[in-house]
């Protein structure tokens, strides 16, 4: 099993019967995923439960999910959601989507369980998914931006001493002219410093 599962939000009603939708990148050696674990074709599955007297049971013409990574191990493969509206008739309707990204997979469970659970038809669900699919499928990278703004911004500034380490209003100091072989005159204008580094 997985060390970290992939967080979900699961509303009352419902029961995971199977989880090993782990929260982990594929790890590819010789073609294939090392990790096979996390990218089986048996991955989770999720039933819906039905009150029965004080007890709580799995309905048996309920909602069931699953989630398996098809083909399974395979690099170019990937997440295979079912929703399927149990039935007793052989005919069953079924509402597939799929996906590489974990995020996607992760928010249209989450979805797919809280629009049952407000009394909407698979048919009505499937719309509602299609119709937010671009939302769904954004990057997981959500700060990568931020990330490389920041870094920039370091690399410029990482010799400079700021207001509060220098103490004296708008003076700056650059680290790299300590690194000078010849002497510099540290003196500056109205009376901060004199050529001893002395206060006045």
């Amino acid at each position: 099993m997985s060390a970290k599962l992939v967080p979900l939000n699961i509303p009352s009603g419902w029961a995971v019967v199977h989880n090993r939708f782990g929260d982990q990148d594929p790890l590819i050696q010789n073609g294939g995923i090392v990790n096979h674990v996390d990218y089986s074709d048996n991955l989770l599955s999720i039933r819906s439960l039905k009150a029965d007297s004080d007890q709580w049971e799995i309905d048996p013409e309920g909602y069931h999910l699953q989630l398996g990574w098809y083909p399974a191990s395979n690099p170019n493969g990937c997440y295979r959601l079912q929703l399927q509206k149990l039935q007793s008739v052989p005919e069953k309707e079924i509402f597939e989507y799929t996906s590489k990204k974990r995020s996607a997979i992760r928010q249209i469970i989450e979805q797919c369980l809280k629009l049952i659970t407000e009394g909407l038809s698979l048919a009505e669900i499937q719309a509602e998914i299609l119709k937010n699919k671009q939302q769904f499928e954004k990057g997981d990278k959500l700060f990568a931006g931020s990330r490389k703004s920041l870094l920039d911004d370091t690399v410029d500034k990482k010799n400079r001493l700021t207001y509060s380490q220098v103490g004296y209003g708008c003076v700056y100091y650059e680290l790299t002219n300590l690194a000078y072989i010849e002497e510099k005159s540290n003196k500056m204008d109205y009376n901060t410093f004199v050529l001893e580094n002395q206060r006045t």
